[in-house]
C-alpha cells in the first residue's frame, strides 16, 4: 500500500471516531456485551498520538481513548487499532501487544511511576473483505506448549470488530457512524463500484463535511470509484441535491484543473500543460478538503487561513491534514511547535 494511501484510510479512521458521541457509540455497539456495560455515561475522550511502527502506518492507524467506568472515578483506556490489509494478518496480535506495551508506560511516566497502571483494552478492527479466522489470543501464537510453561508466557486477548460479516444496519444505530463504518467495510471489495449505493444509502441524512469525507475516501482509496459511477449514485439517492453535492467533491477541482493546463498547454503547444493543470487540480481538492476538515474540527476557518492554505503545495498541505485530529488548537496545525 503506497504511503498516500495509507494516510487516506489513516485520516478517514480518525475523522470517524475523532467525534467524543461517535466513539462513545462505538464502543458500546462493538465491544462485548460485559465490557460495554462497565462503561459510563460520559463520552470517551481522545488521548493525542500515535504507537504505531513508522514503517507500520502504512498498514494499521490506532486512537487511544479515555474511557470513565461506573461505580467511581474509575478510568480505564479502550485502544482501538484498525488493520488496513485484505487478508488478516496472524502476526497483529504481536504488534498490538507492542503497542499496548507503549501506552502502558506512557501512562506510567505520566503519573510519576507511580501504580497501579490503568486498565487498557485492545480494540483490532479488521476492514478486509474475507473476514478474521484467526484466533484472538495472544498465547496461540506459541502454538503447543508445556502446561508448565504457560504461567510464564504473555496471555491476553483483544476485542475483535470484523466488519465484513457484519449487516449494514447491525454496524450502528447512529447513522453517522454506520456510513463512515461502512464506507470502511466496502472499500477493498473488489465489487466496491458495484456496491456504491449501499455505501452511500446513508447520504441524504448526512452533513456536507461528513458527506465530503466520505467521498474524497472513496475517490482516492485503494478501490478508487470512478466519478461519473458516483455522482450517477448521487443523483439516484439524493436528486435534489446533486448540483450542491458536486460543489464539495474534489474530483470537480482536479478535472477544472485539468482541463486548464490542456488548455494552456494547446495554447502554447506545451506538452507540461496537462501536467500542469493535474498537480493544480489535485492540490485545489486537497486544499478544499483540509479546509473541510478544519471546519469540522475546529470552526471557523480566518481568511488568513485560507488564503495560506490556497498558497500552499500538496506536501505541506498533506503534512498539515495529518496534524488535525491531533492539534489542540488551529493554530498547531500549521506551526506544531
Amino acid at each position: 500500500m503506497s504511503k498516500q494511501v495509507a494516510n487516506i484510510h489513516d485520516a478517514f479512521f480518525k475523522q470517524a471516531l475523532s467525534d467524543p458521541m461517535l466513539a462513545g457509540t462505538f464502543l458500546r455497539e462493538h465491544l462485548p456485551a460485559e465490557v460495554a456495560d462497565l462503561l459510563g455515561p460520559e463520552p470517551p475522550e481522545l488521548v493525542p498520538g500515535s504507537f504505531v511502527d513508522e514503517d507500520l502506518r502504512q498498514h494499521h492507524s490506532d486512537l487511544l481513548l479515555r474511557v470513565h467506568l461506573k461505580g467511581g472515578n474509575h478510568e480505564a483506556y479502550a485502544y482501538v487499532v484498525i488493520e488496513h490489509k485484505s487478508s488478516p494478518d496472524p502476526g497483529a496480535r504481536l504488534q498490538v501487544l507492542r503497542y499496548v506495551v507503549r501506552v502502558l508506560v506512557q501512562c506510567y511516566d505520566q503519573n510519576n511511576q507511580q501504580l497501579p497502571l490503568p486498565p487498557v483494552l485492545p480494540v483490532l478492527v479488521h476492514q478486509g473483505p474475507e473476514g478474521w479466522k484467526l484466533s484472538c489470543e495472544f498465547a496461540d501464537l506459541f502454538g503447543p506448549v508445556d502446561e508448565a510453561l504457560r504461567p510464564y508466557l504473555p496471555s491476553f486477548q483483544h476485542a475483535l470488530v470484523d466488519l465484513a460479516p457484519i449487516d449494514d444496519r447491525a454496524l450502528s444505530a447512529e447513522v453517522r457512524l454506520r456510513a463512515f463504518l461502512k464506507a470502511l467495510k466496502y472499500s477493498r471489495r473488489a465489487d466496491f463500484a458495484d456496491c456504491i449505493d449501499i455505501v452511500l444509502a446513508d447520504a441524504p441524512a448526512l452533513d456536507k463535511n461528513d458527506l465530503l469525507v466520505i467521498l474524497t475516501y472513496i475517490d482516492k482509496g485503494r478501490m478508487a470509484v470512478n466519478s461519473k459511477v458516483m455522482l450517477d449514485a448521487l443523483d439516484r439517492i439524493m436528486p435534489d441535491q446533486k448540483d450542491l453535492v458536486v460543489g464539495w467533491f474534489s474530483r470537480p477541482y482536479y478535472e477544472q484543473g485539468r482541463a486548464e493546463g490542456l488548455a494552456e498547454g494547446e495554447a502554447r503547444g506545451e506538452a507540461r500543460g496537462e501536467a500542469r493543470g493535474e498537480a493544480r487540480g489535485e492540490t485545489q481538492g486537497e486544499a478544499k478538503l483540509l479546509t473541510c476538515l478544519l471546519e469540522k474540527r475546529f470552526g471557523a476557518v480566518p481568511a488568513s487561513v485560507r488564503q495560506r492554505i490556497a498558497s500552499a503545495d500538496v506536501g505541506c498541505i498533506e503534512v498539515w491534514a495529518e496534524r488535525v485530529l491531533n492539534a489542540p488548537n488551529l493554530q498547531s496545525v500549521f506551526d506544531p511547535n
